[in-house]
């Protein structure tokens, strides 16, 4: 089974987590995510809503809460999607960066800058999972 929390060295969902999050995610994260989804840490950026000027800075070391909300929402969603793939990363990885007929062929990834976007993927990994068409 694949952990995507203990790849990008963060706590698994807990009050822990919460606290991470709230007091920013740190940007190794980020990096570890980027590389897990195969794709320049610009272009996940842009996805994440996460400005260029931000990646660039040499001095940053954690994300601000907002960034650190979606990043979170992103990791929620890559591990869902690994766990609906019997945890194939690549699977999980396709899935994440296809265009969606019910997104309005909008990629999962592209969804995920809002909670509602990331409430969205979940419940359609949910529905996949229990084998409900949508």
């Amino acid at each position: 089974k694949t952990d995507i929390w203990v790849t990008v060295n963060l706590p698994s969902p807990s009050i822990e987590l919460h606290d991470v999050v709230r007091r920013r995610m740190p940007f190794p994260s980020f990096q570890s995510l980027a590389e897990m989804l195969c794709i320049d840490e610009e272009l996940l950026g842009k996805h994440m809503g996460i400005s260029s000027e931000l990646l660039l800075n040499a001095t940053t070391v954690f994300f601000f809460f907002g960034e650190s909300q979606r990043l979170y929402g992103l990791i929620v969603a890559l591990q869902a999607s690994c766990e609906l793939f019997e945890g194939d990363v690549q699977a999980a990885r396709a899935f994440l960066l296809s265009p969606l007929r019910c997104f309005n062929s909008k990629a999962p990834l592209e969804m995920l800058i809002t909670d509602e976007g990331a409430s969205a993927v979940i419940d359609l990994i949910g529905q996949l999972e229990h084998g409900v068409l949508t």
